[in-house]
């Protein structure tokens, strides 16, 4: 049975009702269980590391590179996915790579050794890299521009971080503490999660609201309001002038240095706990998660603060600055904070504070693609995104280091420093500065 079986829709596919139907939100829906279980499956990398040292797989230094492995296929793979997601759409793409990606996430049962780890950590980059550009060209077709910042918190930050953070608890607390399950046991269990939403996604999912049987045309032109609209009739061009190129750089030194705090709340986290705190896997599963918590109520309270300052102070690019780089500063000073108490369990609750001012930056981050990108959202979030993944490339090896010489509490005082560095990116990005126009 098709969806357009439900709905009487006209030659143009459009519900002909005079009040705007609600497609949007079911979409919506999807989109946050996408990021959901995109941030289920990438963490669970940071769950089972401090078990993979402790078995003796691998050793530091190499556990380092593979946490970066991950930036280089993800990197690689955000153009071409956000290119697929503009021409392709997201119906087709997002439920392929949630298949692909489910898959491998148990690949590190199989694998033997640190090259076999390698291979995971690649594979993993590449099929999970047209998820997010994806879903900023969901947000760019489906959502008014009025309130899209603050649903992007929501799918973006509150979502996905979630996601993040209920892998700990899932794959460590529950199923390796409660039920005792090996950690290869525990993955397999949570892959599976990731087939039921492929299906339903291509099920209920279309690209826009014109394509969807259950979306009328009043929605659609709710939806497309004060947007450019690409069509045969009006195409766009790209502005490639000075001005807008310095604007991209400074926009991609915070995508940047950005992902160096992810790659500490992530990757070192749990082993940060099991190694200077000699907490348990049940403990670890429930402690390592609040900091991905205050990042996901961060998100969604960062989108909602943008949408506010917008309508408040009427400059949309003063908003953005304030929130994105403002909040960097005060996650800077919580996370030097955190280094002054001994009990794992109250630095843990400084660092939920820390993420949630810390996030709070990231719909603006997704804001400001859609701002400059238009209905080339997909690829300006692939060519942002790829930057993102540099910075995580990089970040594994140098924090790294940074462990190795001056311990935990140095790694700590230079994520703080990379917060700094990251609002300082912010105060150059002016968000309405459009690289897509109308020819």
């Amino acid at each position: 049975m098709s969806l357009s079986e439900f709905t009487p829709v006209s030659a143009d596919g459009l519900n002909q009702d005079s009040r705007p139907t609600n497609v949007r939100w079911l979409v919506f829906g999807l989109a946050s269980a996408a990021s959901y279980i995109n941030y289920v499956h990438r963490y669970s990398w940071g769950v089972i590391k401090p078990y993979l040292l402790e078995d003796g797989v691998v050793t530091e230094k190499e556990m380092g590179w593979l946490d970066g492995l991950i930036g280089l296929t993800y990197g690689l793979g955000q153009f071409p996915g956000g290119l697929a997601g503009d021409l392709l759409g997201p119906h087709l793409v997002i439920p392929v790579v949630a298949v692909l990606w489910s898959f491998v996430v148990i690949v590190p049962v199989m694998a033997k050794g640190v090259w076999g780890l390698a291979g995971a950590r690649l594979s993993m980059g590449l099929v999970q890299a047209p998820c997010y550009p994806c879903l900023g060209k969901i947000t760019q077709s489906w959502f008014p521009r009025s309130i899209r910042t603050s649903l992007q918190g929501f799918v973006s930050s509150f979502a996905g971080r979630a996601g993040g953070a209920c892998s700990s608890l899932l794959i460590a607390t529950l199923l390796m503490g409660v039920f005792e399950l090996s950690w290869q046991a525990a993955l397999v269990i949570s892959a599976l999660g990731g087939f039921v939403f492929a299906v339903v996604f291509f099920l209920l999912f279309r690209n826009s609201p014109r394509e969807h049987p259950w979306a009328n045309a009043a929605e659609a032109e709710l939806i497309e309001s004060g947007e450019v609209v690409t069509t045969a009739d009006r195409p766009v061009h790209w502005d490639w002038s000075p001005g807008n190129i310095r604007n991209l750089l400074a926009f991609f030194g915070a995508s940047f240095s950005s992902t160096f705090a992810d790659n500490l709340f992530v990757f070192w986290m749990p082993t940060f706990l099991v190694q200077a705190k000699d907490f348990s896997p049940v403990e670890m599963g429930v402690f390592a998660s609040l900091p991905l918590w205050g990042g996901a109520f961060g998100g969604l309270c960062g989108g909602i603060l943008n949408d506010w300052l917008i309508r408040t102070i009427g400059n949309r690019r003063r908003a953005r600055r304030l929130v994105a780089g403002g909040c960097k500063v005060i996650a800077a000073a919580l996370i030097c904070c955190s280094l002054y108490f001994e009990d794992g369990r109250v630095i843990m609750g400084v660092l939920f504070f820390c993420k949630f001012f810390s996030d709070m930056s990231q719909p603006t981050w997704w804001g400001t693609v859609t701002d400059i990108g238009g209905p080339a959202a997909g690829r300006v979030f692939g060519m942002a995104n790829t930057v993102g993944a540099a910075g995580l490339f990089a970040a594994g090896p140098i924090m790294m280091w940074v462990k190795s010489e001056y311990g935990f509490d140095g790694l700590f005082y230079f994520v703080g420093g990379v917060y700094l560095l990251t609002t300082l990116f912010w105060s150059q990005v002016d968000c309405t500065r459009r690289l897509v126009v109308e020819r």
